[in-house]
């Protein structure tokens, strides 16, 4: 049971890093939590007021923790999440990212409340594997240390479990994946129409994924369409929204290239019914889920050859991999599946949906996430 006498509900306190990831990503998983019979809040910084106000049925806490490395900012973000722990007393603080896990894994565990369970999905490593210069190994062997003060750490990617349990991390493992919305699986498989082939990209424009690639990309490859969905955030590391805005206008893809900013789920969801492909050039992903909804939808995904993207794509069967950053390869890709002919393109689409384990429904994430608090003594309301 939770700390709070027998048959009440699990408090459950999740950190997300802005209110933009928590609306779009999280919310689902916690309205789906407090439908289970949790009692379920957040705490995220603030970016704009619709999104807050998305927010508000789990009462969220403005607390941001910078993705950008600012130090009094994430001090001042450490000592209020304190405050906030303190005052509320949940059984579990949920970590969601390396921006509050890593600071606040480092507090000693008597500054919080006694029977407090540590949680942290990873949603992505900072390093990669094997890692890669200084900053990787250090922040590897960081995660490991941090790992002896978690009760539990959920993973998204298959890798990054696997490295983490043969590396002998001392904390409780487990692999929650990640998963998409029933309705994904019901989109019609789309059969490539006269005209350029319709490429989507859908994710925040910053450095690290991408999108600068791709758009350079397009630039050597005919007959493509590119639909962008997303912006970069302040809080963001690197955004790159004007270097995008520049680079079509560099490139010459005005007419070719389409930004279309942050969009709801609905206009997000008409938006892939209108793709041939998703294309997602990361160099650094938990297991994304615009690649699950793409390949849910019968779309085939184009994909950097990282971890959690490769857990999901294989070449030539649901889509197609390539070295992050080699904008060349990205363009080869690209120029293949603009040739290939529609009924293969249409095979390829079919295949991109069976290819989805059923594990990748959001409903089994929601499983095994609530199975994983109960093994931790947190338990839902029982009447």
């Amino acid at each position: 049971m939770g700390t709070h006498g027998p048959g009440s509900p699990g408090r459950l306190l999740h950190v997300a890093a802005v209110d933009f990831t928590a609306a779009k990503l999280l919310a689902p998983q916690l309205a789906a939590l407090d439908r289970a019979g949790f009692l379920v809040r957040l705490t995220c910084g603030r970016s704009s007021e619709q999104l807050w106000s998305d927010l508000q049925a789990f009462q969220p806490a403005e607390i941001e923790f910078s993705r950008s490395l600012r130090p009094r900012q994430t001090l001042r973000a450490v000592l209020a999440l304190v405050r906030e722990v303190r005052a509320w007393r949940p059984d579990v603080l949920h970590l969601h990212t390396p921006a509050a896990s890593l600071p606040v894994r480092l507090l000693p565990r008597w500054i919080w409340p006694k029977g407090l369970k540590i949680v942290y999905t990873v949603h992505g490593y900072l390093h990669a594997w094997p890692p890669r210069g200084a900053t990787g190994h250090i922040l590897q062997r960081l995660e490991q240390q941090l790992a002896k003060k978690t009760d539990l750490m959920l993973f998204q990617s298959a890798e990054d479990y696997e490295e983490s349990r043969r590396r002998g991390y001392r904390s409780a493992l487990s692999l929650l994946g990640n998963g998409v919305e029933d309705s994904w699986f019901e989109f019609p498989i789309r059969e490539r129409k006269d005209g350029p082939l319709r490429v989507l990209y859908v994710g925040r424009l910053v450095r690290e994924k991408g999108i600068l690639d791709l758009v350079e990309a397009v630039a050597r490859v005919p007959d493509i369409r590119l639909d962008i969905v997303g912006s970069g955030l302040p809080s963001d590391r690197d955004p790159v929204d004007q270097e995008v805005q520049r680079a079509v206008d560099r490139f010459r893809l005005r007419g070719r290239v389409h930004m279309h900013g942050e969009l709801p789920k609905a206009a997000v969801g008409r938006a892939m019914k209108e793709a041939d492909v998703l294309c997602l050039p990361s160099y650094r992903e938990g297991v994304p889920r615009s690649v699950i909804e793409a390949l849910a939808a019968g779309r085939p995904a184009l994909v950097s050859d990282i971890r959690g993207c490769r857990e999901l794509v294989t070449e030539g069967i649901n889509g197609a991999l390539f070295p992050a950053g080699d904008v060349e390869a990205l363009a080869g890709k690209l120029k293949r599946l603009v040739a290939m002919a529609p009924v293969d393109l249409l095979s390829m689409a079919r295949r991109a949906r069976a290819s989805v384990d059923p594990s990748r429904r959001e409903a089994a994430v929601i499983r095994t996430l609530v199975n994983s608090y109960e093994v931790l003594g947190v338990k839902a309301w029982t009447p």
